[in-house]
């Protein structure tokens, strides 16, 4: 974790436990009390397993990206002197991230300015030879791409999430997120706006009463601790940072932060079963069923809380919509496997081309063909059609059970 003292200066220090309850009580021990580290300005860490080396590595910034390595990451006294990744030629970046998948290592970075750079190297190479550093997202608003970024491999499918620190109107800071096929992009919208934002604490609940502003500076929990940053849709938490109102003049080292875990509640994994509207997460519209009659080809519209938009998911993975004393099941075409297919009501009757999983990235798979429930051409009009195509984890193919 990054520290600072009253003085504003700024330092690492760790922490272990075996349980989140006894995070707040567990001690710290600050690395600038290892030689190999003491006297160096250093902030923003990230901790990985290097799996092809059999080394730990500890990223964090001492102005340029840094690293040191350790084979025992639980002995604050046993981590190399700082190293450069990579001369960043001026720019202005901060908060570092490596991921690896593989063939290639990335790491992201920060410019406070609306960007986001990644810069690139082989698994072979790494830690050395990280070049091509070059903006991959952007946004000419400068507070909606800020610092604190992390992207990650979703377990078990083709997808990357990248979440960006951002600051909303009242610029309180909250996470947008962007999902990709590939590290090497292209990144498109997920949960990335203030009115649906990835974390953000107008879609958190406090149990034991509100006591931040901010979602700022978080990393997911991961499902392994390697250099591939794997996460598990289906049980995400988000550690960040956070505090309360503070004097205007406050100093940026010297403001309260205390640690939060965030725990997602609203997961529907493959399996999942319940009623109510689907809305596309880039639209904001409902799957809808313009009619009752075979083929109908289904669409995106205006949530109304109709018959036709309340969908059953079964046990079985039928998704199915009743209207009067007629019920429809969610098909593929004429059991079609290609992209463009068209997502059609039919009659149910259990075939493969009628099931579907609701997983927890948002996306609607059939269990026929593995293609995902796609908005045909990114539409947000009412009546555009939908249909199937290869999973990219756009916004367009993601779904929320309301």
């Amino acid at each position: 974790m990054t520290t600072a003292d009253t003085d504003g200066a700024w330092g690492l220090a760790m922490t272990t436990f075996s349980d989140w309850s006894q995070a707040g009580s567990a001690p710290q021990r600050f690395l600038s009390d290892n030689p190999n580290l003491k006297g160096w300005y250093t902030a923003a860490p990230q901790l990985f397993y290097f799996a092809p080396r059999d080394e730990w590595y500890l990223v964090y910034q001492t102005g340029p990206p840094s690293f040191s390595v350790s084979k025992n990451p639980a002995d604050p006294m046993s981590w190399s002197a700082p190293k450069q990744f990579m001369d960043t030629g001026g720019l202005p970046l901060l908060d570092y991230w490596n991921i690896c998948d593989d063939r290639m290592c990335y790491l992201f970075s920060a410019d406070d300015g609306g960007r986001v750079y990644r810069a690139e190297t082989t698994v072979g190479e790494f830690p050395n030879g990280f070049r091509n550093n070059r903006v991959v997202l952007q946004d000419p608003d400068t507070k909606q791409l800020f610092e604190g970024g992390a992207a990650y491999k979703v377990d078990g499918a083709n997808q990357y999430l990248l979440i960006w620190e951002a600051g909303d109107s009242d610029w309180s800071r909250y996470y947008r997120s962007f999902t990709s096929t590939s590290l090497d992009g292209p990144w498109q919208p997920a949960a990335a706006s203030e009115s649906n934002p990835f974390a953000h604490t107008d879609n958190m609940s406090f149990p034991n009463g509100s006591w931040t502003e901010h979602i700022s500076h978080g990393e997911l929990i991961r499902s392994g601790y390697d250099q591939r940053m794997t996460i598990d849709t289906c049980n995400l938490q988000l550690l960040y940072q956070g505090h309360g109102p503070v004097p205007p003049d406050t100093p940026y080292s010297q403001m309260p932060y205390r640690l939060g875990l965030a725990t997602q509640t609203n997961a529907n994994c493959g399996g999942g079963t319940g009623t109510g509207q689907l809305v596309g997460a880039n639209s904001g519209k409902c799957l809808d069923a313009p009619a009752q009659t075979d083929g109908t080809q289904a669409v995106i519209w205006d949530c109304n809380g109709q018959a036709n938009q309340r969908w059953t998911l079964s046990s079985s993975g039928e998704l199915s919509v009743t209207s009067g004393t007629s019920r429809k099941c969610l098909d593929v075409q004429g059991g079609g496997t290609a992209n463009g297919t068209a997502a059609v009501l039919w009659a149910c009757h259990g075939g493969s081309n009628q099931r579907w999983t609701l997983n927890g990235d948002g996306t609607i798979r059939s269990a026929q063909s593995g293609l995902c429930l796609d908005v045909s051409g990114w539409g947000t009009t009412n009546g555009t059609k939908v249909h199937l195509w290869s999973c990219t984890g756009g916004a367009n193919q993601q779904w929320s059970l309301r």
